[in-house]
């Protein structure tokens, strides 16, 4: 058997596949090692947040984040890959936090970070706080002629109002929305009126009405 012959045997349609498998590998290759830029909107996140405060402010609430990687990579990467996420654990009491973007970023590894913005993002939190405060009623005007005032009693006389401990703690009593008008009671009545909330006060903890007792003698009506 002559080797030569059949190593050399159609040498041309060998060397042409040859070429032609190699461009294609060339064209493959280079297509994959392509790259691209792409942008996404991150949204900041925070969890273990104790019970006891509340975040009032994330500002901005989302960052602004440019990568690049090869386009198979960017073409197979969305924005739910990337995760801004703060831990509150251990926070109890007030307090603005101002954060470094950078430091809280997950992304896929085999991406490159080009541009963050902004590369700092504040998270304020609150504490919550409970007072009880006394209830105030305003009377206005004087009892008719032949009516005598004898008692007026509140129930309760004190509410606990729940909030943000920078509000409430400045919160000394509680209003009632509207004032009693002596001249308009002739006999022994109770008033159910609601109190007033306030924007420091986020609720009452246990009831939001007070009962104004007006306990009155109508001389007028004995005499007739």
């Amino acid at each position: 058997m002559n080797i030569r012959r059949i190593l050399f045997k159609n040498f041309g349609l060998r060397m042409a596949a040859l070429a032609i498998a190699v461009v294609v590998w060339i064209l493959i290759t280079g297509k994959q090692r392509t790259y691209e830029e792409k942008a996404f909107e991150v949204a900041v996140e925070y969890f273990n947040v104790s019970r006891n405060i509340d975040v009032r402010t994330v500002r901005p609430d989302q960052v602004r984040i440019k990568v690049r990687g090869t386009t198979k990579e960017i073409r197979m990467v969305s924005a739910d890959d990337f995760r801004l996420r703060v831990d509150l654990a251990g926070v109890k009491h007030s307090k603005r936090m101002n954060l470094f973007t950078e430091d809280f970023l997950k992304f896929p590894p085999e991406l490159e970070i080009i541009s963050i913005h902004p590369k700092m993002f504040e998270v304020e939190v609150e504490e919550f706080m409970r007072k009880e405060v006394p209830v105030r009623v305003r009377y206005r005007g004087r009892m008719r002629p032949g009516v005598v005032l004898l008692s007026r009693t509140l129930n309760p006389e004190k509410v606990t109002v729940f909030g943000y401990r920078t509000q409430i703690q400045d919160v000394t009593m509680v209003n009632a929305e509207k004032d009693v008008q002596l001249d308009t009671i002739e006999r022994t009545q109770t008033l159910r009126i609601p109190l007033q909330k306030t924007e420091d006060i986020l609720r009452f903890e246990d009831t939001d009405t007070v009962e104004v007792t007006i306990e009155v003698e109508n001389r007028n009506a004995g005499s007739q």
